[in-house]
């Protein structure tokens, strides 16, 4: 196993490592901390208060070789908008030759962004819409790993990172606590600075890793929830995780989970033609969201190989938004 990199650490944890070297220092390890999150190095020589530092605090920075590889860019492809801004995605490669996947999103015309980061390398989910479910787990990632992939993506593309939101491949619950490592560290006021309102962390629906939540500190943060189907025979055809965490006990779920005021859970629903988009299946969709704080993201379905699905058109989808809208009762929600 790799030493634990740098990008691991929350800031009172940087602050331990580097008073171990030069004692206490604010001076010191606030700047060292900025430089490593905001600009993907530890170069301590580099840092504008060096020539005032003792010269014993300095040979021990100078001689120090912490782990600060950051996931390496083995592909980047870029997708432009109408606007010509483009979306890009990454493949990384991870200490141990892993890969895995990463996109940059421009929001408000590329004035910052948005990372989509993955929290696994493959995913054990089986979710039948998902490509990654083909893989398997191959193994959780580290909580520098991803850390490591939002300073990678936005040192390679000199980006401005406002939000980051747990969608790439893995199931973020299934390794909660490297999750909530990770989050910590994106909030840390020294480093990125990320406010928790702008992290989103996507689940299938753990529940074990929802009654967690709260107490690994991500109550905080956005919830997104993916559904697939509101009937429980087709939802466990689609994602097995529904067998054992049926739609009744994710509502109850939900229901009992603490949200911040004016808070929503984002329910996402993938439209597959044919699959469940017919009238009744809405209806469910529309049915089970009732009483749930939540907004309803109606996503098309992004063909991959292994299935027969095609993607809805914009014409299926403006159906299926009208569907669901004329389905919902007064004052209910509606996707």
């Amino acid at each position: 196993m790799a030493a634990m990199s740098l990008y691991g650490m929350t800031f009172n944890a940087f602050g331990a490592w580097a008073g171990s070297l030069i004692g206490h220092d604010a001076r010191v390890h606030g700047p060292l901390y900025a430089q490593l999150m905001r600009h993907g190095c530890f170069a301590p020589s580099a840092l504008a208060l060096w020539p005032l530092l003792p010269e014993s605090a300095r040979a021990r920075l100078a001689a120090a070789s912490p782990e600060v590889a950051l996931p390496g860019v083995v592909e980047s492809q870029a997708s432009l908008d109408e606007a010509g801004v483009a979306t890009r995605k990454f493949v990384l490669r991870l200490h141990d030759g892993a890969l895995v996947e990463s996109v940059l999103i421009p929001m408000q015309g590329g004035h910052h962004y948005t990372v989509c980061v993955s929290s696994q390398v493959g995913c054990r989910m089986g979710c039948a819409f998902c490509h990654t479910a083909r893989m398997g787990l191959v193994r959780n990632l580290r909580a520098e790993e991803i850390v490591g992939q939002v300073v990678a993506v936005s040192q390679a593309c000199a980006a401005t990172v406002r939000n980051v939101v747990f969608m790439g491949m893995g199931e973020p619950l299934d390794n909660v606590e490297a999750v909530a490592t990770a989050v910590a560290i994106l909030c840390e006021r020294r480093g990125l600075a990320l406010a928790p309102r702008h992290i989103t962390v996507s689940t299938v629906g753990r529940a074990d890793g929802l009654a967690r939540w709260q107490e690994l500190g991500l109550g905080a943060v956005n919830l997104a929830v993916s559904l697939g189907a509101a009937d429980d025979e087709l939802r466990s055809a689609l994602m097995p995780i529904n067998r054992t965490v049926p739609l009744a006990a994710l509502k109850t779920t939900l229901l009992a989970l603490p949200l911040p005021p004016r808070r929503r859970i984002l329910v996402s629903y993938i439209v597959i033609p044919g699959v469940n988009d017919a009238p009744a299946q809405l209806e469910r969709l529309v049915g089970w969201v009732q009483g749930l704080r939540v907004l309803v993201n109606l996503i098309p379905y992004n063909p991959i190989p292994s299935r027969p699905w095609r993607a809805p058109d914009a014409t299926q989808m403006a159906a299926v938004r009208r569907a669901c809208a004329s389905k919902a009762p007064p004052g209910g929600s509606a996707p």
